[in-house]
């Protein structure tokens, strides 16, 4: 099942197919708890006809990671060593089907060394309370791990289902993938920091280097997205309906967590059912970062922060200049004004938070999707 999805584009499922995957969900559901079964709800749970999935996240079948990091207990290790499978996965592909779909042999062997520069920074994470160990050493380790290797296979083959016929949308779907893992780990090292700093400077500073790598992987993979031309994505645009990455729980948390709540997305929080819960006062009774590293009285915090922040910044400058390119004046497909939106949204000054540091519940740490 997993090959036939991966090999028919889901807009030339028929009906009747879609149905059947649904039903398929649903007996997975209802029936004995198995290998079988869990990974049959994997695969099928995004085309549910009973469950309200968000249209973003039927599109990219975050379950599969959300199923993925449950199982972890370092959620930081556990981020790197699925990234590192996704993107060898990736390129796997692009060199298998180089020069058989309307991506040139050049610009596919562009992309495919923009993606091991992906893998390099990978390769470069801090990890570890001494920073003695990278993630080219975990994934070593982890290929003497069965169970390991076996979900890192589980998530790459029940996730990543084309809609349309378009090759490129591989990399598409699999770049926002990514994205919402770097979300995630911004998210949890920037919560990590904050809990850190009055009580362990040495941990703080380790999980802001950790945050500036995270940040800078946002960066480094938009690079290797950029091989994707305009004329290449609107080849599949359409397909993705209003699939549209504001709708992501783990952005709109990430940017709560790291500069505090933004009163001028309510509008968008209250259009989407999904995003109401970050209206809930208890998230912004949270403390920011960015506040947390403001009142801290050694200026060596602040600066800190400061560099860890600006990889952010170029990344949010960047997603407003990829707005621009690929949808000049153009609406979002979440029904937002497109790269209008994203403009409006650069600046982070002003924003608030609450004095609320202990996150016991990990409402803020934890993997998010629908």
């Amino acid at each position: 099942m997993a090959i036939r999805l991966h090999a028919t584009p889901l807009a030339e499922q028929s009906e009747g197919e879609i149905l059947r995957l649904s039903e398929r969900y649903d007996a997975a559901v209802a029936g004995p708890e198995s290998d079988e079964n869990e990974i049959l709800r994997l695969l099928t749970r995004q085309f549910s006809r009973r469950l309200d999935i968000p249209e973003y996240y039927r599109y990219t079948g975050l379950h599969v990671a959300g199923w993925y990091f449950a199982r972890r207990t370092d959620s930081y290790e556990a981020s790197l060593l699925l990234l590192h499978a996704l993107v060898t996965d990736l390129i796997a592909l692009e060199e298998r089907e180089a020069g058989l779909h309307e991506t040139t042999v050049e610009e596919g062997a562009e992309r495919v060394r923009r993606l091991q520069a992906v893998l390099d920074h990978l390769g470069r994470s801090p990890v570890g309370p001494d920073r003695t160990m990278t993630s080219a050493e975990l994934v070593r380790l982890a290929d003497h791990d069965d169970v390991l290797a076996r979900d890192l296979l589980v998530v790459t083959r029940c996730s990543g289902f084309r809609r349309s016929d378009k090759h490129d949308e591989h990399m598409f779907i699999r770049a926002v993938q990514a994205c919402e893992i770097g979300f995630f780990l911004v998210r949890w090292t920037a919560r990590r920091a904050a809990e850190a700093l009055d009580h362990d400077r040495n941990e703080y500073v380790l999980h802001m280097m950790q945050l500036t790598w995270a940040a800078e992987l946002l960066n480094v993979f938009f690079h290797a997205l950029r091989t994707l031309t305009p004329e290449l994505f609107m080849g599949f645009r359409e397909a993705t309906g209003n699939a549209s990455a504001v709708q992501s729980l783990n952005y709109h948390l990430m940017e709560l967590v790291v500069y505090g709540y933004d009163e001028r997305k309510i509008e968008t929080y209250d259009r989407f059912a999904h995003l109401t819960p970050i209206n809930d006062p208890l998230l912004r009774e949270f403390t920011s970062l960015r506040d947390a590293a403001a009142r801290a009285r050694n200026a060596d915090v602040h600066k800190v922060f400061a560099a860890s922040e600006a990889p952010l910044h170029i990344w949010r400058g960047r997603h407003y200049g990829f707005g621009r390119r690929y949808l000049p004046e153009m609406t979002g497909s979440g029904g937002t004004e497109g790269a209008g939106y994203l403009k409006r949204f650069v600046g982070k000054d002003g924003l608030k938070s609450g004095d609320r540091t202990d996150d016991v519940d990990r409402l803020l740490t934890q993997f998010a999707f629908c």
